[in-house]
């Protein structure tokens, strides 16, 4: 009885041990371990807050609380692709094919239905806390374009249009503590041939992966840059900028390019360009964004203040879903399109706001930060890079405003600016009014004293 009783304990201690051990081991982990996936070979991981400083992975404009997965592949004739996934611990998440690095469709969160025995967590009033078995998705991936009637639930149309086909899978703003993919594994994938057979990991990737796993994004030839950056009538030192910045639109890639014509006698050139809303260098189908070139020449600190949509708060895991005017909104700041890459950005719940859901946002570089641009004060700051382009000026950048998922109520959004020159009459108070001045200039009302 007495050595059952000394087993007993050292069983039990044992599995003490392991269970502390595995504790231990999971503390230890490094952050988004859960985006592990048996098919790596498929997802090649595009961008994540920890890649800021990768040249390789920063480009296309990433937003820093967003973690990007691509695809590229090509179907073989008459086959479908599965994938298997499961709803993220995030604000947001998303499937959009793309053409030529235009958003050609989209399949998000809400238009997912969950697998039997399972709950959408992104639906407003659904509870997010649901366990691990209770998340899981499967959607279809045909090569086949969008159709002009009905189309199949759980089904995203990724018609390669004659080239190789391009998927984007996105988490935005993950929960705290739960790793850049949301506390949840990439999707994993299932390719089904015509015949019915089914290939799953490398079997199913040596078929169908294009040999160039990254996506290729719309970088500016240096010389192309070059002869914008001097257009005939523009000021050297400061182009595309203006004092104040002139927020408009991004329609398109072309057209947001011309910029650098305004205020010069090409403006007209611009003018009849072609402003559909097609997007670009793999933007969001979900999203909207007004952008601005800013340029130090005019101040070291730029001042914006606007009020701020109304969102739901994720970030510390609120239990259930929520809604808003939006269901995400961000500031921010980038490069040139040359290099396509952000420098920082602020997201929705980091910016303090006053009863009436006024916000101000300081931009400048950490040496240029005003004593009173902090929270404590009222103020967001965001980080202006010391970022000097291929021409070897210095102080440029350019500022990009996300609207995810407008409400239809909501009539201030940027998704309702449907032609150049409506932004500030469509968002009027959203509208972000932006001042220059010099660090010495700036005191926040708050800690005026």
């Amino acid at each position: 009885m007495e050595k059952r009783g000394a087993a007993a304990r050292f069983t039990f201690c044992l599995a003490v041990f392991g269970t502390l051990a595995g504790m231990l081991l999971a503390a230890l982990a490094p952050a988004g371990a859960a985006a592990a996936s048996p098919d790596r070979c498929f997802w090649e991981p595009f961008f994540t807050r920890n890649t800021v400083g990768d040249p390789e992975k920063n480009f296309a404009y990433p937003d820093t609380e967003v973690s990007y997965w691509g695809a590229r592949f090509n179907l073989p004739a008459e086959a479908r692709m599965v994938l298997r996934g499961y709803y993220s611990h995030s604000r947001y998440q998303s499937v959009n094919a793309y053409i030529s690095g235009a958003p050609s469709d989209t399949l998000r969160d809400v238009q997912i239905r969950p697998q039997r025995g399972s709950v959408n967590p992104f639906v407003p009033g659904h509870r997010r806390d649901l366990k691990f078995k209770k998340r899981r998705w499967k959607m279809t991936v045909l090569d086949a374009a969008v159709p002009a009637g009905a189309r199949k639930p759980n089904t995203i149309y990724a018609s390669a249009n004659g080239g190789v086909q391009e998927l984007l899978y996105r988490v935005y703003l993950p929960d705290r503590g739960t790793g850049v993919a949301g506390g949840v594994p990439v999707p994993s994938m299932t390719l089904i041939l015509e015949d019915g057979r089914s290939l799953t990991g490398s079997a199913a990737c040596a078929l169908i992966n294009n040999p160039v796993r990254t996506m290729t994004p719309l970088r500016l030839p240096q010389a192309t840059f070059e002869s914008m950056v001097n257009t005939p009538g523009a000021k050297f030192e400061t182009a595309p900028a203006f004092s104040p910045p002139r927020w408009e639109r991004f329609f398109n890639f072309a057209y947001a390019l011309g910029i650098f014509k305004e205020g010069t006698p090409s403006e007209s050139d611009r003018a009849s360009a072609d402003a559909s809303d097609t997007g670009g260098q793999y933007s969001n189908g979900d999203a909207r964004y007004i952008m601005t070139a800013i340029n130090d020449h005019y101040g070291k600190v730029l001042v914006l203040r606007a009020k701020m949509p109304t969102f739901p708060r994720t970030w510390k895991g609120s239990r259930r879903a929520g809604s808003g005017q939006v269901r995400y909104w961000s500031l921010c700041e980038n490069e040139s399109p040359l290099t396509t890459s952000v420098i920082a950005c602020l997201y929705d719940e980091q910016v303090p706001l006053t009863r009436k859901r006024r916000y101000t946002i300081v931009v400048s570089t950490a040496a240029n930060r005003p004593r009173t641009a902090t929270r404590k004060c009222g103020v967001a700051w965001l980080k202006w890079g010391n970022y000097v382009d291929s021409l070897g000026r210095g102080g440029t950048g350019t500022l990009i405003m996300r609207n995810l998922i407008a409400s239809p109520k909501f009539k201030q959004a940027i998704q309702n600016i449907h032609k150049p020159g409506q932004e500030s009459a469509v968002m009027g108070p959203y509208m972000p009014k932006s001042t220059y001045m010099d660090k010495a200039d700036f005191v926040a009302p708050r800690c005026r004293n």
